[in-house]
């Protein structure tokens, strides 16, 4: 039987580069990629499946390729990402010059220019264009030529064809091959914290977001039942729904929600991440019944001006209201902002960590505006001749800009978000309000983690 690795690619500063979403990872927090995780289920049902996480196992390329040597895989799918994309080409260069060996990859800019990436890198034999399709079973099968559907390969021409149905399946992840216990998110109760697809990508199309371009599609319910089951019987309490938009088809979440109790029996705790606007009274007391926890929004930024520009579809007046709202149902909040996007200055990001402060969320984000492939953000950015340098890195070190807008230097942006960080979180009373919240051991674990993670990345900046 054909032996398969599941690769995510060594990466120095660590590096997150699942579902399209490539960043560099803040604090000390990792989970499975969700990309090998679904494709571990489909593969598993015809080949031997390993699975090698030389992240957050903190491998250096040498040791990685070691390693793969003693595994001796005859087929590598890798997930990779625009913010790593130099090293993860020379990583997967290396790999095919010392080991001959069919490698399809994943990712956000994969999946934004396959035909790129097969033309410029030789070592990559088809990009995965939809992980949840199983087209990469037949490919390293031996198919090629025409009727292989969301896979790029170098028998194909012309515009990719991304097709899928308004409902999906697929068979249920093999979590057991990922390495559960090294995986931490701050936001869970219960270690390990294990993510789960319900739907695929977002019906909106916020035009800076990843899955803007993305369809929209629902996980069909059978399936959903099946890989928690499966979940419950590995010993796994805590869920991280993967879902980019939970509750923004309400029939389809509260499905899930009496799924999660039914199958779980009142054991599953898990966290979301939603809409403000889908943050009604009715559906949160269906996901607090449910086990949810907390609640991750996207303010993005108190600016309505940018928000409408950006095509976000919010209201300030939504956000205060979902973050009030969820407050008092003792929801924990994290709420993600945006530093730089277009339309703002400095004095409007001076007005974003007032408001963040306001808002009081119990986990802030402060990321720095990207030119992400396949979103009109990012192709306004390269139109107008923003974007400093050709390569493929939307972020350099330190999650640094690499474009720069009219009247907002670099510099600003980096030094705003450090103020950002540092203002949000260094204040006595928050520092008292998460010790007092602490439920258990973990907890207090994940809680020092951060914190010393946090501390070293941003107080020196």
């Amino acid at each position: 039987m054909k032996r398969v690795l599941l690769l995510n690619p060594p990466a120095d500063p660590p590096v997150s580069r699942d579902y399209y979403c490539g960043h560099f990872t803040k604090g000390r927090y990792y989970w499975p990629q969700i990309d090998l995780l679904v494709m571990s289920g489909m593969l598993a049902g015809h080949y031997e499946v390993q699975v090698l996480d030389a992240v957050v196992e903190d491998l250096t390329p040498d040791e990685t390729h070691a390693r793969i040597a003693a595994l001796s895989p005859d087929a590598v799918v890798a997930v990779t990402a625009s913010v790593s994309w130099s090293g993860d080409m020379a990583f997967l260069s290396r790999l095919k010059e010392t080991h001959p060996l069919p490698i399809l990859v994943s990712g956000d800019y994969p999946r934004a220019e396959p035909q790129a990436v097969l033309a410029h890198h030789p070592a990559i034999d088809a990009v995965v264009l939809d992980f949840t399709e199983n087209d990469a079973v037949a490919f390293i099968g031996g198919k090629r030529g025409p009727g292989l559907r969301n896979l790029y390969t170098r028998t194909d021409s012309g515009e990719p064809q991304i097709e899928g149905s308004s409902v999906f399946c697929y068979p249920t992840p093999r979590h057991e091959l990922f390495p559960l216990k090294r995986y931490y998110m701050p936001q869970s109760l219960h270690h390990p914290a294990v993510p789960i697809l319900t739907d695929f990508g977002c019906p909106f199309a916020c035009d800076f977001c990843f899955m803007e371009r993305v369809q929209y599609r629902l996980r069909d319910m059978a399936d959903v039942t099946a890989e928690l089951a499966a979940l419950r019987k590995l010993g796994v309490r805590e869920l991280f729904l993967a879902d980019q938009s939970f509750g923004s088809h309400a029939t389809h979440a509260r499905e899930v929600c009496q799924t999660i109790r039914d199958v779980g029996r009142g054991r599953f705790t898990w966290a979301a991440s939603m809409r403000v606007d889908a943050a009604t009274p009715e559906l949160l007391q269906v996901m607090r019944d449910a086990g949810c926890h907390t609640l991750m929004f996207g303010v993005e930024t108190p600016s309505q001006e940018v928000l409408d520009a950006h095509h976000k579809r919010t209201t300030v007046d939504q956000i205060q209201v979902a973050f009030a709202l969820a407050r008092k149902m003792g929801f924990r909040r994290l709420a993600h902002f945006i530093i730089g996007l277009t339309g703002e200055d400095e004095a409007s990001l001076e007005r974003l960590v007032e408001f963040a402060i306001a808002l009081d969320p119990d986990i802030a984000s402060f990321n720095v505006a990207a030119p992400a492939w396949n979103t009109s953000f990012g192709d306004h950015i390269r139109d107008e001749s923003w974007q400093l340098g050709e390569g493929v890195e939307i972020a350099g070190p330190d999650a640094a800009p690499v474009w720069e807008q009219p009247g907002l230097p670099i510099q600003t942006i980096l030094r705003l978000r450090d103020q950002a960080v540092r203002r949000f979180y260094m204040r006595p009373g928050y520092i008292l309000k998460q010790l007092t919240r602490v439920r258990s051991t973990y907890q207090l674990r994940t809680l020092f983690r951060e914190g010393i993670g946090m501390l070293r990345d941003r107080m020196g900046s």
